[in-house]
């Protein structure tokens, strides 16, 4: 088949349109891939802003289970010290 000028001509603009417009589609979807991911970042951001917020939660629960334990231990051992002396209290008046 012998192509003319004329229908070379053809050829070249329909190639063209046909491009155009897979490459505007193309260009379409990329946008649209670009604005989830921009989405995505603000989601992300928050994210990171809540699992700071319980990190700082969970220092400071940390901290008070620290007290919390000093508080009973302390407790336990004045305890035992006030039997021993009780004991020994008891064990000289009996003398």
């Amino acid at each position: 088949m012998h192509l003319g000028v004329f229908e070379f001509v053809i050829a070249l603009v329909i190639l063209g349109t046909v491009s155009s417009i897979i490459t505007g589609g193309l260009k379409i979807e990329r946008e649209k891939i670009r604005a989830r991911s921009r989405g995505m970042d603000g989601e992300t951001e928050q994210l990171h802003g809540i699992v700071g917020d319980l990190h700082q939660d969970v220092a400071k629960l940390k901290d008070r289970v620290r007290v919390l334990e000093k508080l009973v231990t302390d407790d336990d051992r004045r305890l035992a010290d006030e039997i021993e002396r009780l004991k020994r209290t008891d064990s000289t008046s009996r003398i």
